[in-house]
């Protein structure tokens, strides 16, 4: 599709208004590369100043994204996730109607670190269930997840969890017990090697680092996870109520 030459807008924001309405409809696709700058000057009809232009101003609107060494692709749509909630990823997504997708990294008994055994309020070096889980957005990996399992509230529960998608309905099933409350701590991090490789990003990325503790109804702690984000895949919302009087 060529560009009107003649128009008053300028040609950067007449392509970037033509890119944003082909990813609309289609014609690029999330996850997809998007063609190289002289290409995109064919298909267009504009300078490679103006296909620049372009593409720099959507990505600074999230609908681009670069990988150095790689190209330029299509952002996918941001997973809007409630900061409060005390569901889990697999409820979330039901809730979302989609499929809850996990993959497996590691799981198995360690023994307790000093804060994950008093965050769990157990004796140091105690075991705890520890599991490693990418949790998935349609096909994009949207969170890496580490997460400790009180042994001493779940016992055996490394038994039930090989196959498990979602955790907290394994142990409602298994132990009758249900997350009903949890603490949550929020800070910006930057990916590692690992955390990159996990979640297809960028080493140095931003992530999002999410520390959880899930309660019980008698206020026991069931679980300690850390849950890393990447910052252009998710938007956290906050839904509260004023209190009376305020």
């Amino acid at each position: 599709m060529k560009l009107n030459t003649h128009s008053s807008t300028p040609l950067y924001i007449q392509l970037k208004q033509t890119l944003t309405e082909d990813i609309n409809k289609g014609v690029y696709s999330p996850g997809e590369k998007l063609p190289i700058e002289t290409d995109l000057c064919d298909i267009y009809g504009v300078s490679r100043i103006t296909v620049r232009k372009a593409v720099l101003d959507l990505v600074e609107d999230g609908l681009l994204t670069r990988q150095q060494g790689k190209g330029t692709f299509v952002q996918y749509p941001k997973a809007k996730r409630e900061l409060f909630a005390v569901n889990g990823h697999a409820e979330y997504m039901s809730e979302m109607g989609k499929v809850p997708k996990t993959k497996m990294l590691s799981f198995g008994l360690k023994a307790a670190k000093a804060n994950i055994a008093d965050i769990l309020s157990i004796s140091p070096e105690s075991d705890v269930l520890e599991l490693q889980r990418i949790l998935f957005y349609d096909d994009q990996p949207l969170t890496l997840e580490i997460s400790h399992y009180s042994l001493e509230l779940l016992p055996k529960l490394n038994e039930y969890v090989h196959n498990s998608v979602s955790m907290y309905e394994t142990i409602k099933k298994h132990y009758n017990v249900t997350p009903v409350h949890n603490k949550k701590l929020l800070n910006m991090v930057f990916a590692n090697a690992d955390e990159a490789k996990y979640l297809k990003c960028e080493v140095g990325e931003p992530l999002f680092k999410v520390e959880k503790v899930a309660y019980d109804a008698k206020k026991r702690a069931i679980h300690s996870s850390f849950l890393y984000y990447p910052a252009n895949r998710v938007t956290f919302t906050i839904d509260s109520l004023m209190s009376n009087g305020e």
